[in-house]
């Protein structure tokens, strides 16, 4: 085993441990690794600036690409959107209220007085509550957190393991949580709700129809 190996298992946490600690580091602006339901991704406090910058950087993302907004608790959306809709309450009690929520990204009408950095000048912020009770915890005792996948920008992969993570984003993150076992590998379904109309822009580990089934609208 060389240095780097060393220094890199010396950033593990596992996956339910030292939610103090990780809270700590997020709410001084660290970036750390944290599976979601589905797949290993980059995170840290969605309104540090600083934090969400060294995220482009490893991914090498466009910054005119924002990222996802994780929440804990759905009295958050009060403080990111500025309006919700019936079919949108209908889908956030169908697929988030619950102690296990759906890996379902929905996109609203931003609050006003959310930064423009946060949303790369749109109008609109994309959130997902996150699916695990444990990083809902880091949440918590921090703060809402941005969540893309710990992925090079261009490839297709999506990490099931920390394994499947590039040494190249490992070595530059400040922590990672290991899972333990196998995550989902399909990322979240992404729905446009901020109109009158529901629109998928991604199809996930949420099926589509079943979203317009929950809404009774005829496929």
């Amino acid at each position: 085993m060389d240095a780097n190996d060393i220094q890199t298992r010396q950033k593990i946490i596992r996956f339910g441990d030292k939610i103090d600690e990780i809270a700590k580091l997020i709410r001084k602006g660290g970036v750390i690794i944290l599976p979601a339901k589905t797949i290993y991704g980059l995170s840290c406090r969605f309104d540090r600036q600083e934090s969400l910058k060294r995220i482009y950087g490893i991914k090498s993302r466009k910054k005119s690409i924002s990222f996802i907004v994780l929440i804990s608790k759905l009295e958050e959306l009060n403080n990111l959107t500025s309006s919700i809709n019936k079919n949108t309450m209908k889908l956030i009690k169908c697929y988030w209220d619950k102690e296990e929520p759906d890996p379902l990204t929905m996109i609203f009408k931003k609050n006003s007085n959310i930064p423009d950095y946060i949303t790369c000048g749109k109008d609109t912020i994309a959130v997902r509550r996150a699916e695990f009770k444990f990083v809902r915890d880091i949440i918590d005792a921090s703060h809402p957190i941005i969540s893309t996948s710990a992925t090079l920008s261009g490839t297709e992969t999506n990490p099931m393991y920390l394994s499947d993570i590039s040494e190249e984003i490992l070595k530059k993150v400040d922590l990672m949580v290991d899972m333990g076992e196998k995550l989902l590998g399909i990322e979240s379904t992404i729905i446009d709700t901020s109109g009158s109309d529901i629109k998928l822009l991604r199809e996930g580990a949420v099926n589509f129809n079943d979203i317009l089934q929950k809404l009774q609208i005829k496929i």
